[in-house]
């Protein structure tokens, strides 16, 4: 069913991620018309109780079943919203999803029995991009208590903090709508705290610092960088030796 908005399509019988969901792939088509329209990319809003890994399992099944839509589009990144202000006490509680109010659709006993905890760590599990929302509302300490649980359950995706869900659209979608960075990684931390080795290697971001520990035993060698001193310990017993740094 058409939304009123333009190019919106509302999935009205069952989520994405229970079955194959036909409705899915059907309106995949629909928006692209079949193939004749060039989208630079499709956003998939799951309810708050779906598996977005499920979901992604479902469109490889679909995949292997040549459906048209998987020809028309693919699965690339899942973006997970978390509210940080009521993150911290959800991941404690012993709930389930049917007992919080406009969690389920009526009738979806699927999901009703769902605990809360399990809920947040498959959506949090599955992202390449985490976006830590209400951070206005939760305050410095929630939002960090809610950063940190997200980190620990998900270190290889990149998180960013935000007001209102505001996030640039090349943020949210990555290459599909021209960001040039690939934000799957999260690249606001280079650590070069091991020195680079490399002879060629010209980043000056690296620390190219030669530490030789060790003497250069080489006679021919002219590095100024190596430590070319000589230590004998023991008494030279060469008659003919001049070298006065030798002990006689």
């Amino acid at each position: 069913v058409d939304s009123m908005a333009e190019g919106v399509v509302e999935l009205q019988n069952g989520c994405a991620c229970c079955s194959l969901a036909d409705e899915l792939f059907t309106s995949v088509e629909r928006l692209t018309e079949g193939g004749k329209r060039e989208l630079d990319a499709i956003v998939v809003e799951l309810s708050g109780v779906a598996d977005p890994v499920a979901v992604r399992d479902n469109w490889e099944k679909a995949k292997l079943q040549g459906h048209p839509a998987t020809k028309l589009a693919d699965l690339q990144r899942t973006v997970t919203l978390v509210d940080s202000s009521t993150f911290g006490t959800d991941w404690m509680t012993y709930d389930v999803a049917g007992e919080r109010e406009s969690w389920i659709e009526p009738g979806d006993e699927c999901s009703a029995i769902r605990k809360v905890p399990e809920l947040l760590a498959e959506q949090v599990e599955a992202a390449q991009l985490l976006l830590i929302n209400k951070i206005d509302l939760a305050g410095e300490n929630q939002a960090k208590v809610a950063s940190g649980l997200a980190r620990g359950m998900n270190e290889n995706a990149s998180i960013m903090e935000v007001e209102f869900g505001k996030v640039d659209a090349k943020e949210l979608l990555g290459k599909a709508f021209g960001s040039t960075v690939d934000i799957s990684h999260d690249h606001s931390h280079h650590d070069h705290s091991s020195e680079c080795n490399e002879p060629a290697c010209t980043d000056e971001s690296h620390s190219h610092s030669h530490d030789h520990t060790s003497d250069c035993s080489d006679p021919e060698c002219t590095d100024a960088s190596h430590s070319h001193s000589h230590e004998h310990t023991s008494d030279c017993s060469d008659p003919e030796c001049t070298d006065a740094s030798h002990s006689h």
